[in-house]
């Protein structure tokens, strides 16, 4: 009894602190004016970026979010509204040499097979899962000069609303070829 009550207890300690950073600070469909971060006297200058397809994007350093947990620190949370709703959270983790982002993905929605004997670092390519009312997706891709990962998290209400707005960045980018 004692074993099985430790072994839980270790689990579940280990478990909390893989999961400790919840960037989720705003709720789908919620306005940019609802985003709340620590006390107003702790609050963070985020930045707020427009763009042409009907967009913002709010940017928030996941030091900003997650003050004690430093395990994702140098990860940017990038929360899209459309028609001023929240319709897409992104966690984007650029020039990174590591794989946290897979790590912290696969701790939080569920493990996905690797090729065998490539090492995590070295995989490229996208997984998804539906967990909830959402889709989440994490990329693992290289940029100009080095590598990126990405988490995208679209609530299954936004999901045509993402597809308009991924239409429009589409056609834009195919005209400039």
């Amino acid at each position: 009894m004692k074993k099985t009550l430790l072994i839980f207890l270790l689990s579940a300690l280990i478990s909390s602190s893989a999961l400790a950073c919840n960037f989720k600070i705003s709720n789908f469909g919620d306005t940019k004016e609802q985003v709340k971060l620590g006390g107003q006297e702790n609050k963070p200058q985020n930045v707020l970026m427009p763009d042409q397809f009907g967009g913002e994007s709010l940017l928030i350093p996941i030091e900003d979010i997650c003050k004690d947990d430093k395990s994702l620190w140098g990860t940017l949370v990038v929360h899209l509204y459309i028609d001023n709703k929240l319709s897409q959270i992104q966690l984007y983790r650029p020039l990174k040499n590591d794989s946290k982002l897979m790590d912290f993905a696969m701790k939080k929605y569920g493990k996905f097979n690797l090729p065998e004997g490539l090492p995590k670092s070295k995989w490229r390519g996208s997984y998804q899962w539906e967990v909830g009312n959402d889709y989440i997706q994490y990329i693992s891709t290289n940029i100009h000069d080095g590598h990126a990962e990405v988490i995208e998290i679209t609530s299954k209400l936004y999901a045509n609303v993402m597809a308009d707005y991924n239409s429009k960045v589409g056609k834009w980018l195919d005209s400039r070829k």
